[in-house]
């Protein structure tokens, strides 16, 4: 099983809506399930540090998981930066030692890890695909043969639109 995790914030009222995608593999083209959680707990946003806000929004849906049938998590944003600095990704590996992949929307000029677009679809605009605990070749491999033929794979838009919804 894999989740695809992501989180929408709502700085008025302090909260996060999070949401995590469950499928079999990561080239399904449909989800096995849903799952939603609500935090209190929302950090500042600061570039380089986005563990800090989004770490304990990955925790609130893993815990809603049978933790050991999970074989692979993705996270919105990086899960290496090629430095000592630890990424999401880095942090969520540490905690579970479950394989990840981050796959980053924007460039992070702090990432050093080299060769981490992927062009998906008719884009010109690439993802910026990182792991922890499999090669970086499989992981782009993998975001490239993702379901759906846009820029973003279904499963993760279909994450952020989740995310986005918070009447679930």
């Amino acid at each position: 099983m894999i989740v695809i995790i992501d989180a929408d914030y709502n700085e008025e009222i302090g909260k996060a809506h999070i949401a995590g995608i469950v499928a079999e593999t990561i080239f399904d083209e449909k989800e096995k399930m849903v799952v939603t959680a609500i935090s209190d707990e929302i950090g500042e946003y600061i570039p380089g540090q986005f563990y800090k806000r989004e770490l304990k929004s990955v925790e609130l849906i893993i815990a809603r998981l049978e933790v050991s049938q999970i074989e692979l998590i993705v996270v919105d944003g990086y899960a290496d930066f090629g430095t000592d600095k630890l990424a999401l990704g880095a942090y969520v590996f540490e905690k579970y030692r479950i394989p990840v992949i981050g796959i980053g929307k924007n460039k992070y000029e702090g990432c050093k890890v080299p060769e981490t677009e992927v062009y998906r679809g008719d884009s010109k605009k690439p993802l910026y695909v990182t792991c922890k605990g499999i090669p970086l070749a499989e992981a782009k491999e993998m975001v490239e043969k993702m379901a759906g033929e846009y820029r973003l794979p279904y499963l993760v838009k279909y994450a952020d639109s989740k995310a986005r919804d918070w009447s679930i």
